[in-house]
């Protein structure tokens, strides 16, 4: 009776502990999981702003292009693709003083969880971010406005919380009754030995050690208990290794892109300023390549969604392949990609993978049966003689690309400081330029160049001016740079050309027949296929002679196009002209390129005169151009030349020719005929 009795309190006794500890797991879990809501809740509102942030980050600089041009298509372009964002409500581009540039909008979500998730997050979020140029010339054209939609964010945030209140609850209900039924056999010697392993069990490998079957217990309920408790380690185990696998996963997800499994441009940007800080313990260089895919947008076009996709990774296999382990080699959007290249020695080794990439993509594709092409472009920049900074340089080397699309594709461009200095001034000039030849705004200027052995005035070269009618004389720096990217420079160019020529027959007729005229040649007319034939037209109709006429080119004109400037050189070294390379040392030809094309001469670039014959470094490199000259055969001119000592070091150097200010300024024709009529006399 009194055991009856004992066990019936027993019982009472489980039955009322059972009840406190499911009350209280009850209540533990709901705890812990509105703890967990919450959290999740600040969580997400923080990923509605980064999003929102990173959307505003990623079509800023296009949204300042598009405001500084007052382009709205260019504007409803970018912003449509922000409509691919279901979360995105209004997107806006608003210049002072206008209305709005461009606005893209679409109707707020009608969720069933809006009322919830309206008072959570509210139910817009609207950012701002202002259209501003970077310093130091920080100009502001506008603001970028976006307004996010969060009832995207709130129906998947609900349905979250949903599952983390159930599976709380559901968790801390078992937990509870693992508990009591532990704590009911507690003082019996089976429990007491499993609780001993239990204690072994390392909770980071739990499958790793397995629970003991009691002896005389494997077909009852605490045989079954061991049993289970093995199976849900196990199953611990399991779902741990899944779960350090999805975060491997997702890791791998954020620093690689999805589709072609190259580098993100985050990742990227982490890999450059890994090199930077490397690169500048050794004062190396390196240049970063970014290939931009010509009319990528057609080809979707003309194809599906999925064979698009499927060509971008037959091309970063091709790219990958052809680079090696020569580069690294990511994905910064759709259809760009970026190569750094490092160490660099010399920068022409850019020049040349550029080029081997572009074959390499010019081979046809197969795709559903057909043979496509694809072209691409290619810009250039270069650490750390274009900048310091990583997005800057990602920044430059995208620059580069476009404007190399603007004059022609399938080619490569490296960056140079003009592309974005002043953008908006530069387009009112450019457009002032493209009128200043019809409204004779532009001159010409001749400056002697002059025999350093014999003193004698054997030469001229023909430099361009610019009047402005309210800014004056624009600086050639500045307008030669526009006329190339906006073409111009072909009808100024031939203007140019045709007059240098009408001028020296002029002198030639007056009794100077062994004067040579020096004319400026651009990249862009070396790249015009009708170069050739324009100079030989102009040659026989002032009936100059081919060796009077000196074309000279720099060594970044020959970098646009190496293949070509070199078929178009060898063209003009036919024709019997004489061909200069302009700032030589200043750019990034090798002595492979002096064999390679035809020169007769080569100019010692001003930076290099300077100082001359104080300054040790500049006598050295100077000295050693000499010398490289005739070692190749080449005659070397040096331009710059302001005093007596100046001339002097660089007769005894071995130069033959030199100009400058000290023989004269650039000036007009009928000056320059009085300095030739009277030079004989002053010497």
């Amino acid at each position: 009776m009194n055991t009856e009795q004992d066990l019936n309190l027993k019982q009472k006794l489980s039955m009322k502990l059972l009840k406190v500890v499911l009350l209280a797991a009850f209540c533990l879990g709901f705890a812990l999981s509105l703890i967990q809501i919450f959290i999740d809740a600040r969580q997400s509102s923080l990923a509605i702003d980064s999003e929102a942030e990173q959307m505003l980050s990623m079509i800023r600089e296009p949204s300042l292009r598009a405001a500084y041009r007052i382009e709205p298509q260019m504007g409803e372009e970018i912003l449509t693709g922000l409509l691919e964002h279901k979360s995105v409500h209004v997107a806006a581009i608003k210049i002072p003083d206008e209305p709005e540039l461009a606005v893209v909008e679409r109707p707020l979500s009608t969720s069933r969880y809006r009322q919830f998730s309206d008072y959570i997050f509210e139910p817009i979020r609207i950012y701002r971010v202002s259209l501003d140029t970077r310093p130091p010339d920080r100009e502001h054209y506008g603001e970028l406005l976006l307004a996010i939609d969060t009832a995207y964010y709130g129906r998947e945030f609900i349905q979250r919380s949903y599952i983390v209140m159930l599976s709380g609850l559901v968790r801390s209900l078992a937990m509870a009754l693992l508990l009591y039924f532990i704590y009911t056999l507690l003082l019996t010697k089976p429990l007491n030995r499993l609780i001993r392993n239990l204690a072994k069990i390392n909770p980071d490998q739990p499958g790793q050690h397995k629970l003991p079957m009691p002896s005389g217990h494997r077909q009852n309920e605490l045989g079954l208990w061991v049993r289970t408790a093995n199976q849900l380690l196990d199953s611990i185990e399991r779902n741990f290794q899944l779960r350090q696998k999805a975060e491997e996963q997702i890791m791998r997800l954020s620093q690689y892109d999805y589709l072609t499994r190259l580098p993100n441009r985050r990742t990227l940007q982490k890999h450059l300023q890994k090199l930077i800080s490397q690169i500048d313990e050794n004062q190396q260089k390196m240049a970063i390549l970014c290939l931009g895919l010509d009319d990528f947008k057609s080809l979707n076009a003309q194809f599906n969604f999925n064979a698009a996709e499927h060509i971008l990774v037959k091309i970063s296999d091709r790219l990958r392949n052809q680079i090696g382990n020569r580069a690294y080699i990511g994905r910064l959007g759709e259809d760009q990609f970026a190569i750094v290249l490092s160490p660099l020695e010399q920068p022409y080794e850019a020049a040349e993978m550029a080029q081997e990439l572009l074959k390499q993509l010019a081979r046809p594709f197969a795709i559903n049966g057909e043979h496509i092409t694809i072209s691409a472009t290619v810009g250039i920049t270069l650490y750390p003689d274009d900048g310091q900074d990583v997005d800057n340089l990602l920044q430059q080397s995208e620059f580069a690309m476009i404007m190399a699309k603007s004059r022609n594709k399938n080619r490569y461009q490296f960056y140079i400081a003009t592309i974005d200095t002043e953008i908006r001034q530069r387009k009112k000039l450019e457009m002032d330029l493209h009128l200043a030849l019809e409204q004779s705004e532009l001159s010409l200027r001749f400056q002697p160049q002059v025999n350093l052995n014999s003193s004698r005035i054997i030469g001229v070269e023909t430099l361009l001016r610019w009047k402005h009618p309210d800014k004056g004389l624009i600086s050639p720096d500045t307008f030669i740079p526009m006329a190339e990217n906006s073409l111009d420079i072909i009808p100024i160019g031939d203007w140019v050309l045709e007059s240098a020529c009408n001028q020296l027959n002029v002198w030639r007729q007056s009794g100077y027949t062994e004067l040579r005229m020096a004319v400026n040649l651009s990249a862009v007319q070396l790249q015009d296929k009708n170069i050739v034939e324009r100079v030989e037209y102009l040659l026989n109709k002032y009936q100059i002679p081919a060796n009077k006429l000196e074309l000279e080119v720099t060594e970044t004109s020959i970098m646009e196009d190496i293949e070509v400037s070199s078929a178009q050189l060898q063209r003009l070294k036919q024709a019997g002209v004489i061909l200069a390379l302009d700032d030589f040392g200043t750019g990034y030809s090798s002595l492979s390129y002096l064999k390679r094309f035809p020169f007769d001469k080569i100019k010692i670039d001003k930076s290099f005169v300077d100082g001359l014959p104080g300054s040790k470094e500049n006598t050295v490199i100077v000295e050693a151009i000499i010398q490289l000259g005739k070692s190749f055969g080449l005659e070397v001119i040096a331009e710059g030349v302001e005093t007596a000592a100046q001339e002097s070091h660089l007769r005894q150097a071995g130069c033959l020719e030199g100009q400058g200010y000290f023989y004269g300024k650039p000036m007009l024709d009928d000056e320059f005929l009085d300095v030739l009529k009277n030079w004989d006399r002053h010497q």
